[in-house]
């Protein structure tokens, strides 16, 4: 009996990685959003995505560059693919796995083709019809709606930019960066992701992105803000989206939402943070 359950357990893997399929994503050189070619292929891929479930995602670069760059920047291109799957509510597996490689896979000799993501998938509903037709007593496996909380930034970016009015702020959340510094942590590169999306899909959008800190009684003290604001503007252009459509400023401790001295640390994770105001519609 036992044999028996390990042959039908065998059996069922090798129906799911039979039923695996993959979509090539590809960029351009030192981008980690996908070109203008793959953004087309891309779409006609979402429109038979139903019943597909993500299994796992790796990212690739070329060897152009140091192995360590290449190796963020090919995590960052598979952050950003999962980023616009989870926007178009494209199912994830609960065991999803994410990878970024960089340079250290068998190089084609064509360096673009190297600059790619692979996403697997299998189609769900194939596997079900199998299983059910071999009779098999399995665990439910429905699928599962993704977590809201795997979505929610997104959403809640394109709700808020939907019904904002020209004058509203916006406050990019858990937009987080390290101490001092106006480089964000890795945790938040999807966010700014998030935002160049929410930019592309509205092409009439116009932006300010304002910069703010806490714990400094100076309110002249700008600088850093400053640096943190930039940082998004430049993140942006380099991603495809116009100058005349953005601007940026710091404004210090001046405007904080939480009068200082803060009370606590949530209060000052409130006060150091970048808005957007919605500008044109």
């Amino acid at each position: 009996m036992r044999i028996k359950i390990l042959l039908v357990l065998l059996f069922f893997k090798t129906m799911t990685l039979f039923a695996q399929d993959k979509l090539v994503l590809f960029f351009d050189f030192n981008q980690d959003i996908i070109n203008e070619k793959s953004q087309h292929d891309f779409c006609k891929w979402l429109e038979n995505s139903k019943g597909k479930e993500i299994v796992k995602i790796q990212g690739y670069c070329d060897s152009i560059d140091s192995n360590s760059y290449n190796k963020e920047l090919s995590f960052r291109r598979a952050n950003n693919v999962l980023a616009l799957l989870e926007f178009n509510k494209v199912h994830l597996s609960e065991k999803l796995e994410l990878y970024g490689l960089g340079e250290d896979f068998q190089q084609l000799k064509n360096q673009s083709d190297n600059r790619k993501v692979l996403v697997y998938y299998q189609d769900k509903t194939s596997i079900k019809k199998k299983t059910d037709n071999e009779n098999l007593a399995f665990e439910n496996t429905q699928d599962k709606e993704v977590p809201v909380n795997e979505t929610k930034n997104i959403v809640s970016l394109i709700e808020k930019v939907n019904t904002a009015k020209v004058g509203d702020l916006i406050k990019l959340e858990n937009l987080n960066f390290h101490f001092n510094s106006e480089k964000i942590i890795p945790e938040s590169e999807p966010i700014l992701s998030d935002l160049l999306q929410v930019l592309k899909m509205n092409p009439q959008l116009k932006i300010y992105i304002y910069g703010h800190i806490c714990c400094n009684n100076n309110p002249n003290d700008v600088k850093l803000s400053y640096r943190r604001s930039k940082f998004v503007f430049d993140y942006l252009i380099r991603n495809g989206i116009a100058t005349s459509r953005l601007g940026h400023k710091g404004f210090g401790s001046s405007r904080p939402i939480y009068a200082l001295p803060e009370k606590n640390e949530a209060e000052r994770i409130a006060n150091r943070r970048v808005e957007i105001l919605v500008v044109k519609k």
